[in-house]
């Protein structure tokens, strides 16, 4: 992690367990696997650790949900996103 901090590192791999401690404003990109298994708090968490600097940021959501509260979720987050993304365009 201290490496990563230090731009020593351009990749950091983890669970959520290390979402906590995260906070590295030139972090502009998120990818999370199997998003449909997290909660809409959880993705919401996740996706503020980044884009906290200057640079315009990304976080891409990875799942195949089968059930239809995971479909529900995801498509509930999407709208949330771009209705920020919108709100910061005015």
């Amino acid at each position: 992690m201290q490496r990563f901090k230090k731009h020593e590192l351009d990749i950091l791999v983890a669970t959520t367990i290390l979402e906590v401690g995260i906070d590295i404003p030139d972090a502009n990109v998120m990818v999370i696997e199997h998003a449909e298994r997290f909660g809409l708090s959880q993705l919401h968490q996740l996706r503020g650790r980044i884009g906290r600097g200057a640079e315009n940021a990304m976080c891409v959501l990875l799942g195949d949900p089968v059930t239809q509260e995971g479909k529900l979720r995801l498509e509930l987050l999407f709208k949330l996103m771009m209705g920020l993304k919108s709100q910061s365009m005015i």
